[in-house]
């Protein structure tokens, strides 16, 4: 596994010591892979969910278009 060294500001180690000396997190390591990980996660998630919303508005203008009434898509687009 690769390694590297991070400076952090005090108030973030202060955190991640907090969140170790909790027992929440083995070790300072453990704890910053956690956290990068559950960032990676909420962003796919957050990727996600635009994905869908997306898909939603395509299908939305489709189904105006299929309709004639794409006023409220042009609305929407300005």
């Amino acid at each position: 596994m690769p390694t590297t060294s991070v400076d952090l500001p005090d108030l973030l180690y202060q955190y991640i010591e907090s969140e170790v000396d909790e027992g929440r997190y083995k070790s300072k390591a453990e704890a910053i892979r956690a956290m990068i990980r559950n960032e990676m996660e909420r962003r796919h998630a957050v990727d996600e969910q635009l994905a869908d919303e997306t898909l939603d508005a395509i299908e939305r203008a489709r189904g105006q278009a299929d309709e004639g009434d794409i006023r409220e898509l042009i609305e929407n687009q300005l």
